[in-house]
């Protein structure tokens, strides 16, 4: 197995392990707090799986792992700020990036939206360093099926020639 492999396996189960830990740590309703996956385009077709959840009052970790021609691996945090834009709440966000090729880090910031009861969005501007580094706007939406499930979407625009991302799937919330 190559090094980069086992760095991957490694990475990823840490992050498994993070999210489970926080998984069982009591905390109320949030929209931060889930698992999904579904169809991804990024380059080329394949699959994603991501999960997210509340660590502390204020503070989530997340991960993704997306297998297209490449795998694409993201695990890090988003700090819940106090402050809005309107009704829409600020998040800040950074942690750790690796697509194969090449590894960095990224941070951004974002807002989340509810449009009505059953209907939302998430709106994040982020820069990567990996692959020379890039911008990343990621616009997506949710429609919850019920208080548990819900249909996501969202597509990724990118500069420096890395291509765009689209994601449709289903996530389930706890």
């Amino acid at each position: 197995m190559k090094l980069k492999s086992v760095k991957s396996v490694l990475m990823c189960a840490a992050a498994a392990g993070a999210l489970s830990f926080g998984a069982v740590a009591p905390a109320s309703a949030s929209p931060w707090n889930y698992v999904g996956g579904g169809y991804y385009d990024f380059g080329d077709n394949g699959f994603y799986l991501e999960g997210s959840t509340h660590v502390a009052d204020r503070f989530v970790l997340n991960a993704e792992i997306g297998d297209t021609f490449d795998t694409i691996f993201r695990v890090g945090g988003v700090y819940l700020t106090e402050a809005a834009l309107g009704d829409a709440p600020l998040f800040v966000s950074g942690g750790y990036s690796d697509y194969s090729v090449d590894d960095g880090v990224y941070f951004g910031a974002g807002i989340t939206y509810a449009f009505d009861p059953r209907f939302d969005g998430k709106f994040e501007l982020v820069h990567d360093t990996a692959l020379d580094g890039f911008f990343r706007f990621r616009s997506g939406l949710a429609y919850k099926l019920d208080n548990n499930l819900a249909v996501t979407g969202s597509y990724s625009l990118n500069n420096r020639s890395v291509s765009n991302e689209f994601r449709v799937g289903v996530q389930y919330r706890f």
